[in-house]
């Protein structure tokens, strides 16, 4: 910042995000992927793997002993996929499944021609369902909202349920098992319980990678708990209970563990909860184990998938409220950081008319005094000796107001602090204050590094309202002003024996604008303003700010004490 040049910013300048906008623009040192690699990776591999990996458990399912098939996969995860991508790369995601139902039919033979027709018809379906869903949905993401959940579970719950299972009874009419009560049950609950496990799951955890202010729970710690938990509830469904006692009780187990994931994950972390202890629910009841293992192995799974689908349903419609909390919150976050960035602009267009003001009264006013006193000096010897008192008297006032000029033209625009640094611009300060007003200002700058002159000049300006303020409002005698190097941290620290804070029980006043500008400066430093009791008998207002990389390379400043 030159000193009669505006100021362009005042926030500190951060150099990492500068040398990556510099490698963004550079097309040879560029290190991030085509549009098409990532399009391939986020949405034809998984696509592609997931719907080869759900077409062929059915078949591994019917082999003796293996009882993994409890969930249908490719249709909620393809519906997954389409409801947080965007319309034109839904082509390449219904691509992306339909490859992978193709590559199990040849891994797969025996399915036919038959199995491909229902699985396509299955795949139009759900873009169907998505696309009735986006465009019914509300403001908000999908399955964000009490009106998107219900459609939800109206559409992905019941109605494309159904339609498919209607699909394949007509792709497979000579089926002897197809138009059986409690097959076609098991198959639709198991297509139901599917899509409400799945579609949810895949939806919060794509909005969760995507928006990096909803990752806050999700930490190594936390994961680790959530997995040691899930094992305990494995572990006592797996226990012989006697039977009709602890039922109940094993019915609710997964409750709190769902709560807890809820409140720690989200609804992304409950919904992954949601589905590992449906699967090892249904996984148990087949066995015989569990609070469902009462009946036959199917009537076992039902009852599972009954259960699963009555906690899900619930778990949604809780996480809709938790997620408009969450939402609303992190609005109220953008609209402070807005308001933020709105206030530091402001700062710095209040710099540049500081700027313009001091400029116009040195370049200008001061000349025109100066041109004044030299017209009076030349009057002066015009004039006859008994009458030059008047003219040398109106001469020193007029340079009074010089000097007064000069003065505020170097506290609006303090070019020392450009030249000399911080400490010398504070040092100039305390001077021309105790100078100017029965206020004692006593600064002690102990070794603070060369800072960047947009942090510099938020420091000085933030010391300047502060003694101001103990000035106008505190009455004191006595102002201490301290910079110095705690640790990591930079401490501004100014105290006074004035009249202190308001009494405990008053109505406190409401910050002026020069606290709320202190307050912004210290937020764009990066740190926080604090205002508290002096040890002094008055109030001390303190400003820590990590120090960062701004200081790296810079030799120390001189140490300036006022005693």
């Amino acid at each position: 910042m030159r000193v009669n040049a505006s100021v362009t910013h005042i926030a500190p300048v951060d150099s990492t995000r500068a040398a990556a906008s510099d490698d963004s623009v550079s097309p040879t040192t560029s290190t991030h992927p085509s549009p098409a690699l990532r399009i391939a990776f986020t949405h034809v591999l998984p696509l592609l793997v997931g719907c080869l990996l759900g077409q062929l458990l059915p078949t591994l399912a019917q082999m003796p002993g293996f009882r993994l098939h409890v969930l249908w996969i490719p249709g909620p995860l393809l519906m997954g996929w389409l409801l947080f991508t965007p319309r034109p790369q839904w082509r390449t995601c219904l691509l992306a499944a339909a490859a992978g139902t193709v590559l199990a039919s040849v891994l797969v033979p025996f399915v036919g021609l038959s199995g491909l027709v229902a699985s396509a018809g299955e795949l139009v379906l759900v873009a169907a369902a998505a696309w009735l869903l986006l465009r019914w949905r509300g403001t908000g993401s999908p399955l964000e909202g009490y009106r998107d959940i219900a459609l939800f579970v109206v559409l992905g719950g019941i109605a494309l349920p159904v339609c498919v299972a209607w699909w394949q009874m007509l792709v497979f009419p000579d089926a002897p098992r197809g138009l059986a009560p409690g097959v076609l049950l098991t198959r639709l609950l198991c297509s139901s319980v599917s899509y409400l496990l799945i579609v949810p799951a895949v939806v919060n955890i794509a909005r969760v990678l995507q928006t990096p202010e909803r990752r806050a729970g999700w930490r190594w710690r936390t994961v680790a708990v959530a997995v040691l938990l899930l094992g305990v509830l494995g572990v006592i469904w797996g226990m012989d209970w006697p039977e009709g006692v602890m039922t109940p009780l094993l019915v609710l187990a997964p409750i709190p563990l769902l709560i807890w994931a809820l409140i720690v994950f989200g609804v992304s972390g409950a919904a992954v909860c949601m589905l590992v202890v449906a699967v090892l629910a249904m996984q148990l009841s087949m066995a015989g184990i569990g609070p469902f293992a009462f009946w036959t192995p199917e009537r076992n799974l039902i009852t599972a998938q009954v259960w699963t689908l009555g906690t899900s349903c619930a778990l949604l419609f809780l996480g809709a409220l938790s997620e408009q909390k969450l939402s609303n919150h992190l609005k109220l976050q953008q609209a402070y950081r807005r308001l933020g960035e709105v206030t530091g602009r402001m700062l710095v267009v209040q710099e540049e008319e500081r700027t313009r003001i001091a400029r116009d009264l040195h370049d200008d006013v001061n000349q025109s005094l100066a041109a004044i006193s030299i017209c009076l000096s030349t009057l002066r010897n015009q004039i006859p000796d008994a009458e030059r008192h008047s003219v040398v008297e109106l001469q020193d006032q007029l340079l009074t107001v010089s000097n007064d000029i000069r003065s505020i033209s170097h506290e609006l625009h303090p070019s020392i602090l450009r030249f000399t640094g911080l400490a010398s611009a504070l040092d100039a300060f305390c001077i021309k204050r105790n100078a100017r007003g029965a206020l004692r200002v006593r600064c002690r700058i102990e070794n603070p590094p060369r800072l960047g002159d947009d942090r510099e000049l938020s420091l000085f300006r933030i010391v300047q309202e502060a003694v101001n303020n103990v000035d106008k409002h505190a009455h004191a005698s006595t102002a201490h002003v301290l910079v110095t190097v705690r640790g990591e941290q930079l401490l501004l620290r100014v105290d006074d024996d004035g009249i202190g804070m308001p009494v405990a029980g008053s109505t406190p006043a409401a910050p002026g604008l020069g606290m709320i500008s202190m307050e912004e400066r210290a937020r764009l430093l990066g740190g926080s303003l604090q205002i508290g009791s002096s040890p002094l008998g008055g109030t001390r207002v303190e400003v820590r700010f990590p120090l960062g990389d701004a200081a790296t390379g810079l030799p120390p400043v001189r140490v300036v004490a006022h005693p």
